[in-house]
């Protein structure tokens, strides 16, 4: 018997290990267009219709039935699964997950990241850890609703004007912000989206950042570390990238950078920088 480790797809995880978790996909959908996340478009696609928009896209999580049948399969294969969901303060998913999962209570064990994008990675790249090691889904699910508390995701946001889009931010303020440059940073605590810092210019976002992640405490390099970025461009991004990881390469020389999805890059739009961690 093996332990599955099953995602939504908002878990941004490194590419090296993508193949090894089994993934259900959220909608996106423009208008009157509604895509399956990562299947009936590509990230690049989706951030190319998001910057061509004029209206943001609504996401929606997944059908109950979308998650039944991926628990099926790992049932009949003999098979036992970990669930690691998008935070249930942005989403209904978790609630989904765990609905779909009545009639499979000794196989299927969901968890409540309280994360998003690279937060429910490096959750879900432990939680594949544990199962290599030959850890049961229950003793993961276990593990994981303790450890999911120390893990920090924050994002450095280079354009207020999806925050505005989405109703986060009135428009006098994305636009005065746009002007001056400004860069607003973001952080998970409990379970939602909390702006903890802005900043003038990439170089103060930078330093701003690098602060703000030295305040959460003490890092645990032992654990997975997950940087994304939205948009299409990565190079782009690689002028927050080559300051902020500094503070892992000497423990971690080369850190994954993955493309964030659709769903978390529809409110903080393209040029946006985050990172995930698990603290000691």
């Amino acid at each position: 018997m093996a332990v599955k480790i099953i995602i939504d797809s908002t878990c941004d995880v490194d590419k090296n290990v993508e193949d090894k978790f089994i993934k259900v996909p959220l909608h996106v959908t423009f208008g009157e267009e509604d895509f399956i996340d990562t299947v009936d478009i590509t990230k690049d696609e989706f951030y190319e219709k998001l910057e061509s928009s004029d209206e943001l896209p609504k996401t929606s999580h997944p059908s109950p039935q979308a998650f039944i049948d991926e628990y099926q399969k790992v049932v009949n294969n003999g098979d036992e699964a970990v669930v690691i969901c998008l935070t249930s303060g942005f989403s209904g998913t978790y609630e989904v997950a765990l609905m779909a999962s009545e009639e499979f209570k000794d196989e299927i064990f969901v968890v409540d990241s309280l994360q998003s994008c690279t937060g429910g990675g490096v959750i879900a790249e432990y939680a594949l850890r544990l199962s290599e090691e030959g850890k049961s889904a229950k003793e993961i699910f276990e593990i994981l609703e303790k450890e999911k508390f120390r893990v920090s995701t924050m994002a450095v946001v280079d354009t207020l004007k999806y925050l505005e889009k989405g109703g986060r931010l009135s428009k006098a303020s994305a636009l005065v912000g746009n002007l001056l440059s400004v860069k607003i940073i973001l952080a998970m605590k409990d379970g939602i989206v909390v702006a903890i810092g802005k900043a003038k210019g990439t170089k103060n976002a930078n330093n701003l950042f690098l602060h703000e992640i030295e305040k959460t405490g003490e890092i645990d390099f032992s654990m997975p570390i997950i940087f994304g970025y939205t948009g299409k461009d990565s190079e782009k991004i690689q002028k927050y990238f080559r300051e902020v990881k500094k503070f892992c390469e000497k423990e971690v020389p080369n850190p994954p950078l993955v493309q964030i999805d659709s769903v978390i890059g529809t409110h903080t739009g393209p040029g946006s920088l985050y990172v995930a961690f698990f603290n000691k």
